[in-house]
């Protein structure tokens, strides 16, 4: 029975998982397929390979979202807290915050001072994280232990998950959910139709906190094409910013040519711009910022380009993806995975 694309996609968005602390989200994937043969590295990336002969293929996509560590419990029971990855400190003002602890989940806010009692000089202030802490409802320290609570805990932002006129999925942690989706459809597929190439489907740690999992993979295995599956910035925005990013919501998946970290393959690009014009898949291509885990294959020495998805306000809690460019992707790297060239 096939997958739901829409139904797998959020139940990996509901899924805890952020970077140093994937177990959850690694469990999740192993739940929805125990008929595959997974295996689980040192540090926590998680693969499968379906298929034989032909190509040595690697779809990677990871695993990890931002988040935060609990790293103080003051004595009248606020927690103090770090962001774990690029978080804009603007956008987690007067949020609920889930904290795992090993008695379950707890719930908190992030408390912003209230315009009553605030002077005019602090609404124009942007807070620095030192500025801010947790509010669990509880009045001290020996209170919040109770509750489970010490320094180093994994927190995430709640989530919300919202269709909009059947067109776009807005919701947090479409970096890289909605690329661990994609893997999670590839396999679904190939397990019912093995591919004639050696497709690995790869699901890695701790991208967001510098590309480790993947380094620490690419370092051990060797692939002939390594296409990294995640998100990059769109730029179909009120203020025009397509000259940081001309990628757009709803114009196909995007070939990612280059970022912060270096050039694609351009051997790949060739390869899949000619795949999607065979196919009438539309594609785009994008010069960025930031990285992905391609970077890291290639450092490695290995052949890797970012197929990614245009997505609205990353890093934030309403991240937007058109549903089309999700199913084109799809269609595009079927394709790529079953091409015998």
């Amino acid at each position: 029975m096939k997958m739901d694309k829409i139904r797998v996609l959020k139940d990996l968005i509901d899924t805890f998982g952020i970077s140093g602390f994937e177990v959850p989200i690694r469990e999740k994937i192993k739940e929805l397929f125990p008929q595959a043969e997974f295996k689980e590295d040192e540090v926590g990336n998680l693969s499968t390979t379906v298929g034989n002969g032909g190509r040595q293929i690697a779809f990677m996509a990871h695993m990890d979202e931002l988040g935060f560590l609990i790293s103080y419990v003051e004595k009248n029971g606020y927690l103090r807290f770090k962001p774990i990855g690029g978080w804009d400190v603007r956008g987690i003002y007067n949020r609920v915050v889930e904290i795992l602890t090993d008695q379950g989940m707890v719930q908190g806010v992030i408390g912003l001072k209230p315009p009553h009692l605030s002077k005019k000089e602090e609404f124009e202030k942007v807070l620095s994280w030192d500025d801010l802490y947790i509010d669990i409802g509880v009045e001290s320290d020996q209170e919040a232990k109770e509750r489970g609570i010490v320094p180093i805990l994994p927190a995430r932002l709640k989530k919300d998950f919202t269709i909009l006129d059947e067109k776009y999925v807005v919701t947090r942690a479409l970096d890289d959910r909605v690329g661990c989706a994609l893997n999670l459809l590839l396999l679904d597929e190939f397990l019912h139709h093995p591919p004639q190439n050696t497709v690995t489907l790869v699901w890695t740690v701790q991208e967001e906190t510098g590309l480790r999992g993947a380094q620490a993979f690419s370092a051990r295995n060797s692939f002939d094409e390594v296409y990294t599956l995640d998100t990059v910035s769109a730029g179909n925005l009120p203020w025009g910013n397509f000259h940081q990013s001309p990628a757009r919501t709803g114009g196909g998946p995007a070939i990612r040519l280059a970022d912060r970290k270096g050039v694609s393959s351009l051997k790949l690009r060739n390869f899949v711009k000619e795949v999607a014009r065979k196919n009438k898949i539309e594609v785009q291509e994008t010069v960025t910022g930031g990285s992905t885990d391609a970077a890291a294959a290639f450092e490695a020495g290995l052949n890797s380009i970012p197929l990614c998805i245009p997505v609205k306000y990353t890093h934030s809690q309403v991240e937007m993806m058109s549903i089309a460019d999700y199913h084109n992707a799809l269609k595009l790297l079927l394709l790529i995975g079953t091409n015998r060239r």
